[in-house]
């Protein structure tokens, strides 16, 4: 399939804003509207993986999360509950803290769509509200006491 025709997808499936841009060999920047809270784009890459293609985070999204929290914190408790529904749910990968997503079946607009889901379901973990701020801080709490 061509990146004209990978893009065209893009646009219909997710969004008429959705860009493709070449990045080295067998690698494109994929640029959509979507964004965290401070206004910065999500980082997605589209690369080759194989004999297939894959959309990749690069690490960016837990990069950013451990800004504001310990990456262990990311590892356990509710945080940890929250990511592993949002893997699931969206059927994308944790390798190491990169988070990936094959495209099957040449399903490109379909891999952008659930890829960019995950990513802002996983960075919602930074909004929790004050109740699940505090269950969740019993729950680390709970852990340290049972070490």
């Amino acid at each position: 399939m061509s990146i004209d025709t990978i893009e065209r997808e893009f646009k219909a499936k997710v969004c008429e804003k959705a860009t493709i841009a070449p990045e080295g060999l067998e690698r494109f920047r994929v640029f959509t509207p979507f964004m965290f809270d401070d206004g910065d784009h999500l980082s997605i890459v589209m690369k080759k993986d194989g004999d297939g293609w894959m959309l990749s985070d690069e690490g960016n999204t837990y990069m950013r999360l451990t800004y504001d929290m310990d990456e262990q914190d990311l590892r356990e408790g509710k945080r940890h509950a929250i990511i592993a529904s949002a893997l699931s749910l969206f059927d994308v990968e944790d390798r190491d803290g990169e988070l990936v997503i094959r495209v099957r079946d040449g399903l490109y607009g379909d891999a952008l769509f659930s890829f960019a889901q995950a990513i802002l379901k996983i960075a919602d973990v930074s909004y929790l509200s004050s109740e699940s701020v505090h269950s969740a801080l019993m729950d680390d709490f709970q852990g340290l006491a049972n070490d």
